[in-house]
């Protein structure tokens, strides 16, 4: 299983707190909003709603799907998705995280 992370972001913060919400009750885990810049240097708020899922392109369309209703319900925009990888090979392990967490 891997953690898809789902981007949203929106100017408005009551509008963004809604679809937050809203992708809770979808079963999301919803990571705490933060302020960011878009490439014009305008400000815009964002969170990442993530779920655990294989990777399998079926799954994760139907999370893109209800998301990005979600966006156009509460007039938001959905930016996209992303994992990391956890192969053996991978650079960090979940043990690395935990120890990064504790300093």
């Amino acid at each position: 299983m891997y953690e898809i992370e789902h981007h949203l972001f929106a100017e408005d913060f009551d509008k963004l707190e809604k679809a937050a919400v809203e992708a809770f009750k979808m079963g999301f885990e919803v990571l705490e909003a933060e302020e960011t810049e878009d490439e014009d240097g305008n400000k815009l708020l964002c969170f990442d709603a993530t779920m655990q899922s294989a990777l399998d392109a079926k799954l994760i369309d139907e999370q893109v799907e209800k998301l990005v209703n979600l966006a156009e319900k509460f007039d938001i925009i959905y930016d996209g998705w992303g994992t990391y990888y956890e192969g053996e090979d991978a650079l960090y392990s979940d043990e690395d995280e935990d120890e990064d967490d504790e300093h």
